[in-house]
């Protein structure tokens, strides 16, 4: 796992320091070195000609201490003496029911519970900072999870030229981090009490439905001339995708204390309630679920010393998803020129194929979570429009 892997970079190995992020301390939004991508060239092939990472030291003075510049601060990766191993239940019960006209139909339950997740704990949140180090981080066992689905499904066998297969599936996922790794990818708000943490994952979504079809054309499918090997042999198929929405989490620019430094941003002390619940693409397109945005419905206030959060982890839902792709298929027999076995498979794919508009899910901390920023309740951005691909496969 790269998170204990990471300890090989402490000292007396190396040391590293602000090397994480970026370095704008109001959104992260700007990378690397004083806001600039560094990057420079070997004098040579090989990867020793290349200049040392100006966030890595590897000289120590006697005592072992880096020599860094007055006031950096070393980044340093543990784990704790016993970490226990990450384990999972899964359990599901079926049952399956023949019907007429080729149907089958399936009703189940699936279920998961997993126990002794790791999450990237940064220490210096939790125990009294002497400003020696800039992060302290520990992989730390202590988070669940669990996944409950009632999943319905009906399947037609291939028959007179069709069939298809439709599933349902009603959800929910619950755990603590949905994402091991550092920084605001975990979408941590209250990292210092797991329990202020637990709600849906960021992947959870309630319903889901799933149809996928196949057809072969009826027309010219029994001429056996230049006409029906041209025209004749199409086939159909196609998956229409539809979902309701990612969950995501309000936030506010003040910070929480803890033993160490303040965690910022955080959840609003306070929800007055009163927010649309639509998940259609125009309410995510005018805002129109938080209408006179969002301080007229969470508290902007800065938590008072260790004050929780008024509202849960991943408690609103985004935009919904709706999609259809098709693909028009012919396999052309060249028994006659290549021998036995031998065909040109042509293929046209059309991705989204009614264009259809389909909103971006919302990022942990990005504008549209933000209660201050006017952007907040409605989509930056659209997922791809129509996608048509050509494709050409000879068996030989």
């Amino acid at each position: 796992m790269l998170e204990f892997a990471n300890t090989r970079g402490n000292p007396p190995f190396f040391a590293r320091y602000a090397i994480c992020c970026g370095t704008s301390a109001a959104d992260f939004s700007t990378p690397f070195n004083g806001g600039q991508i560094l990057y420079a060239l070997g004098a040579n092939n090989s990867p020793f000609s290349y200049p040392a990472n100006p966030a890595l030291k590897m000289t120590f003075n006697a005592n072992g201490i880096p020599n860094l510049v007055n006031g950096a601060q070393v980044e340093i990766w543990g784990a704790p003496a016993n970490v226990p191993t990450p384990y999972a239940y899964t359990y599901s019960l079926e049952g399956q029911y023949s019907l007429p006209a080729k149907l089958v139909a399936d009703l189940a339950y699936q279920g998961s519970t997993s126990r002794h997740l790791v999450r990237l704990v940064n220490e210096r949140f939790l125990f009294t900072d002497p400003g020696t180090f800039s992060n302290i981080l520990f992989p730390t066992p202590d988070t669940n999870s669990s996944y409950n689905a009632l999943i319905a499904r009906v399947t037609r066998r291939f028959g007179q030229g069709f069939q298809f297969d439709a599933i349902y599936r009603w959800a929910k996922s619950i755990d603590i981090v949905s994402y091991e790794g550092p920084t605001a990818n975990t979408n941590p708000t209250y990292p210092l009490d797991v329990r202020q943490e637990r709600g849906p994952s960021d992947f959870d979504v309630r319903h889901n439905f799933v149809a996928s079809g196949l057809w072969d054309l009826p027309i010219f499918r029994t001429r056996k001339d230049a006409v029906g090997n041209l025209l004749g042999g199409w086939q159909v198929s196609g998956i229409l995708t539809a979902h309701t929405g990612f969950p995501w989490t309000p936030v506010v620019g003040q910070c929480i204390s803890t033993r160490g430094p303040q965690i910022c941003p955080v959840r609003p002390v306070a929800y007055f309630g009163g927010a649309g619940t639509s998940s259609s693409n125009d309410a995510f397109i005018t805002g129109s679920n938080f209408p006179g945005g969002g301080s007229h419905f969470f508290s902007t206030a800065a938590p008072v010393g260790f004050q929780l959060p008024g509202i849960g982890r991943n408690s609103f839902r985004g935009p919904k998803y709706f999609n259809v792709d098709v693909t028009l298929a012919k396999r052309f027999g060249l028994d006659r020129f290549l021998g036995e076995g031998r065909y040109l498979e042509v293929k046209a794919n059309f991705f989204n194929i009614f264009n259809l508009l389909n909103l971006q899910p919302f990022n942990f901390n990005s504008p549209s979570t933000q209660v201050q920023n006017a952007l907040f309740g409605i989509a930056e951005k659209g997922l791809a429009g129509r996608v048509i691909e050509f494709q050409g496969r000879l068996q030989f």
